[in-house]
């Protein structure tokens, strides 16, 4: 256990330290693979906290000088880092059809202003009035049902750590924060910025909000709780998951677009464009890939500065570009937090002589897409290339969202005021996906951009992913040491066949945008390769 101090705001923390970064979505092994570092949210960090001792939770420190630039010369002989395929120390493989993503400025911020930002500020500003929440959070159930997070203080120390106490006007609103997306469990141990893989987005929230009854008295912040309803009521339909543990974020970004001017982002109720008609599954990535990566989302079409999507992914209620202008004045330190903390160091034990065998079959069929990993970040590689469809074969519908399904909400984007901070470039050069960095790949289940794989051990082997499956349980100290995943049963039947009661926990691979075919590449080794390449990733 290590403690360490964040400039002026000072927090004490338990930190699983590690050597990078790697995420609830990656994919592990050979070549590259259709996941990526982004989710309609944002990357970074890897604070944990316990929840049984009590401990605050806040961010590590970043290594410094993480390489990601361009390798110096590719299969193609360029040396100019921008558009270099290949790399020279790997020989022929995969990598060969990856394409160099170069890094662009970020705005420089301060990590521990970010994260009390994160846990304290109203970037979502619409939500509960602090008088109704004791009424409203029964009645939301499983949306309120988390425990709060240790270090907060006043009226934030009684509210989920997913949910934040702010003032708007003279009334203190309850507001859901990005943590509901980016704290996950692992063995026992909440994790912020480990991509959330075991809440449940079966239900329709703004079903459950119809249930409320308003007292017929003044409350303060009542408006902004008359705009949170209206939102969820726009939001929920859109973004009802067919699995537990699998996110609604693409579907809420479209959403949040979709009903908005581009101009001035005035809210309207009706959708003002087409959404596409089908559930696209996410499994949310880990913060703490974002220092490492030049572009986000798992198809890398966010480009330069990357606050402007993040800021998009929680803009429920931002309606005017003042109100966005007043956010950006912090976000900037937000995403400074982001890309400071850590991945968290393997808990469970491991076969050190196991892994350095692994290490050679890594370097021999990974590396050349998945980058190299040292005791000291500052000497880790990270190539940042983009992989065309063809060569990835993992599921095309999030790659393709911006080109086939919605592309004129990428032009809405652009031309937004968002566009001007962060571009979204689907095709730059081609609808792709990016092969993630594996730091804390372990951690990350299940597994591919849209969580269809339950183990990495499935990721290797392409051959043994299960059609129909469910995890055993929600547990996270339930872990598989051996295929690093989470314990699952093949299942005869998908959602059709299933029971009521077990049909949302089933993944059901023959829905659109849920396949899970593709990153076939650690097919061709052996058992033993397989084996000794998983007890290396304990390591990173």
């Amino acid at each position: 256990m290590s403690w360490r101090s964040l400039g002026a705001f000072s927090i004490s923390i338990s930190l699983w330290a590690a050597c990078g970064d790697a995420g609830g979505g990656s994919q592990s092994g050979g070549g590259s693979d259709g996941d990526s570092s982004g989710d309609a949210g944002s990357d970074g960090g890897g604070a944990t906290a316990d929840a049984s001792d009590g401990d605050p939770t806040s961010a590590g420190s970043e290594g410094p000088g993480t390489t990601t630039g361009a390798p110096t010369t590719g299969a193609t002989g360029t040396t100019d880092g921008s558009g270099t395929t290949g790399d020279p120390g790997f020989g022929p493989g995969p990598w060969d059809h990856g394409i160099f993503i170069p890094p662009e400025p970020q705005k420089d911020g301060d990590p521990a202003l970010g994260y009390e930002a994160l846990l304290t500020k109203g970037y979502v500003s619409c939500g509960v009035p602090w008088g109704l929440w004791p009424l409203v959070k029964p009645i939301v159930g499983t949306w309120a049902e988390r425990g709060p997070l240790p270090g907060r203080t006043g009226k934030n120390a009684e509210v989920p750590y997913h949910w934040t106490v702010h003032n708007k006007n003279g009334a203190d609103i309850v507001s859901q924060n990005c943590l509901q997306c980016h704290a996950g469990s692992f063995n026992g141990q909440l994790i912020v910025g480990l991509g959330t893989a075991d809440f449940d987005f079966t239900d329709d929230i703004s079903q459950m909000l119809q249930n409320v009854w308003i007292p017929d008295i003044p409350i303060p912040g009542l408006e902004e709780f008359t705009r949170f309803l209206n939102r969820t009521k726009a939001l929920g339909p859109e973004t009802v998951m067919r699995t537990v543990g699998t996110n609604p974020a693409e579907m809420i970004a479209v959403t949040l677009v979709a009903h908005r001017d581009k101009d001035t982002l005035e809210w309207y109720d009706e959708l003002q464009y087409p959404l596409p008609d089908m559930t696209v599954a996410s499994d949310p990535p880990p913060w703490w890939r974002a220092k490492k990566k030049n572009a986000l989302f798992y198809n890398g079409m966010a480009r330069g500065d990357h606050r402007g999507t993040m800021m998009l992914a929680s803009a429920l209620c931002t309606d005017s570009v003042a109100e966005a202008e007043q956010i950006d004045s912090y976000f900037h330190h937000i995403q400074a937090f982001i890309r400071s903390v850590q991945a968290p160091k393997y808990p469970l034990a491991i076969d050190a002589a196991l892994a350095n065998e692994g290490e050679v079959v890594f370097l021999a069929n990974c590396a050349g897409c998945h980058g190299t990993y040292a005791a000291d970040d500052s000497q880790d590689t990270y190539p940042n290339l983009l992989f065309p469809l063809d060569v990835i074969g993992t599921d095309p519908v999030v790659a393709e969202g911006g080109t086939k399904y919605a592309p004129y909400l990428v032009d809405w984007y652009n031309d937004s005021w968002f566009g001007k901070i962060t571009r979204m470039e689907p095709a730059n050069p081609f609808p792709g996906y990016m092969a993630p960095p594996l730091d804390g790949v372990w951690a990350t289940g299940p597994f591919l951009h849209n969580g269809s794989v339950p183990t990495i051990e499935l990721v290797l082997d392409s051959t043994r992913r299960p059609k129909y499956w469910r995890r055993v349980d929600l547990d996270s100290t339930n872990f598989d040491e051996d295929a690093l995943g989470w314990p699952f049963v093949e299942l005869p039947y998908g959602q059709v066949g299933a029971s009521d009661d077990e049909r949302k926990f089933v993944y059901d691979t023959t829905f659109i945008a849920h396949s899970n075919a593709g990153h076939t590449f650690g097919d061709h080794l052996t058992d033993a390769q397989r084996r000794a390449v998983l007890e290396y990733l304990k390591t990173l």
